[in-house]
């Protein structure tokens, strides 16, 4: 029977790939699997961390269109987040918070806190050693 075999990847639109792919790789940490121009001038690039894809698309004049359904952020699981968190504040990166959140309710005890990507992209960093089941 036909059925859903997991998540492909996860595409955002980007103003400037070369910031964008030095951004996810250099930063972040993400493995670069490939990158190309498509005939429309359409630049693509896949970059991978664990089991997931992020698709970078850069349209030929830059544009980051606002499209219905946007993502409201993109979230990396992590291990040790708070020398994570050290190494991108001394990269410039800016956060949205000034220190790490400790989740409570249905997320009791993960920690989690938001920055911004090089297009203003909301990213998560999300620890869940110290979950409480």
């Amino acid at each position: 029977m036909a059925h859903l075999t997991g998540l492909a990847h996860i595409g955002v639109c980007v103003s400037n790939m070369d910031r964008s792919v030095g951004f996810y790789q250099d930063t972040l940490g993400l493995a670069l699997e490939k990158r190309f121009t498509m005939d429309n001038g359409t630049e693509l690039a896949f970059l991978r961390v664990g089991g997931c894809t992020l698709e970078l698309i850069c349209r030929p004049n830059g544009s980051v269109p606002a499209a219905p359904g946007q993502v409201d952020h993109i979230c990396f699981d992590v291990c040790e987040i708070a020398p994570l968190v050290e190494r991108l504040r001394a990269q410039g990166v800016p956060f949205l918070s000034e220190s790490i959140s400790t989740m409570r309710g249905g997320l009791e005890g993960i920690k989690n806190i938001f920055f911004t990507g090089p297009d203003g992209e909301r990213i998560e960093f999300f620890d869940q050693s110290g979950a409480r089941a």
